[in-house]
């Protein structure tokens, strides 16, 4: 963790390297906190693959968020060390040694995982006897061909076999959506969250009047962050918005999420100008992703932060090269800029660290502990 910088203007920050803007970063979680405060629709449990970060984390729990949900089960052990106790682990977890650090790291945080198989449910109601530790699971539901999961009319009848195995205690259900991503207009994207949560409505009562309790339901995300908590059939469903933290361009192409602001950022420095019109950045597809677009037909990449004259952009791995709409002194070789990611997700996992600025100056530098957990 490169300290010395604490106190720097970010221009003097060796380049590329990812910026925070702790300001827009706090005004983030602030919009989503108020949003969610008094309602009883929905609750906020946010993901963390984007961030990865125990410090934000802990913000956006301070700021009312009634836990945290993560794909990675390698993240929530790293979470757990650092004092973050409840987890959703929104991936199915198999492998004998992960099975078995799975039932010891639930006897110190209160940890829920997804299933969508008996097989794996008696894996670990075995490990979790051998243990003595008990397992919470959550049911995942099928949502097509980008989920995993149960299909919902066969839900019932799964939940009926988990509760039979000792050692397992089934908590609830979870699911996620991810076609509505790709329907940008907001109304629509409500009728259709609005129609998956009627049936998941009718599901719960199916399953409770057959006397099973179901605790938790977790179905919600990013682009459903104002449309879940408008349900008024179901209290307290939880929404596991994560991108809203540091947004990206491509987000903002949905309508709903533009409120948020770019508060993550790629800073790179102009290193030639061979031609009036064309300029060479040290930044590459190794420091910035590229991304696939809302309906996933175009790939794109970043755009520069208040340097309109950018016309294209062909990244390398390691450079690229900005062709420019026309001659443009203000681009200057030796100079930075900064990138707004299409994907901040993917940005942010390039990079050993953070630095993190406050009106322009190096604030902290957070090292980012989390990346290559798995």
């Amino acid at each position: 963790m490169d300290k010395r910088t604490i106190g720097v203007e970010k221009e003097q920050i060796d380049t590329p390297a990812l910026l925070i803007d702790l300001d827009i970063l706090e005004k983030n979680i602030q919009t989503m906190s108020e949003y969610y405060r008094g309602r009883k629709g929905a609750a906020l449990r946010p993901h963390q693959k984007g961030h990865r970060l125990p410090v934000i984390a802990r913000k956006q729990l301070k700021a009312g968020a009634v836990g945290v949900s993560m794909t990675s089960f390698a993240l929530a052990e790293h979470y757990v060390r650092n004092g973050i106790n409840n987890i959703l682990i929104t991936s199915e977890v198999y492998g004998e040694n992960k099975i078995k650090r799975l039932c010891e790291l639930g006897k110190l945080a209160d940890i829920v995982v997804g299933i969508d198989n008996i097989k794996n449910v008696k894996q670990l109601s075995e490990q979790a006897l051998s243990g003595n530790s008990k397992v919470k699971v959550a049911v995942e539901i099928y949502m097509g061909t980008e989920s995993c999961g149960v299909k919902i009319e066969e839900v019932e009848s799964f939940v009926k076999r988990v509760v039979r195995f000792k050692g397992v205690i089934f908590d609830g259900l979870w699911w996620h959506q991810g076609a509505l991503s790709s329907v940008r207009d907001w109304k629509e994207r409500k009728g259709e969250h609005f129609r998956t949560l009627d049936k998941v409505s009718e599901l719960k009562d199916n399953i409770e009047d057959a006397g099973i309790n179901v605790r938790m339901l977790s179905g919600g995300f990013t682009c459903t962050w104002n449309i879940t908590p408008l349900y008024t059939r179901l209290h307290n469903v939880e929404v596991q918005a994560g991108s809203y933290v540091f947004s990206d361009w491509c987000s903002h192409a949905i309508e709903g999420l533009e409120q948020f602001g770019f508060a993550l950022t790629v800073l790179t420095r102009c290193i030639s100008k061979p031609r009036a019109d064309q300029a060479i950045f040290d930044f590459g597809m190794n420091s910035c992703s590229d991304e696939c677009t809302y309906d996933y037909n175009e790939v794109v990449g970043p755009k520069f932060r208040k340097l309109g004259s950018v016309k294209s952009i062909f990244e390398r791995e390691e450079i690229s090269v900005a062709m420019l709409s026309k001659p443009d002194r203000n681009v200057k070789v030796g100079e930075t800029y900064e990138l707004v990611p299409p994907h901040s997700d993917t940005t942010a996992k390039l990079y050993d660290q953070y630095y993190c600025l406050r009106k322009g100056r190096v604030e902290a530098v957070w090292p980012n502990l989390g990346r290559g957990l798995f």
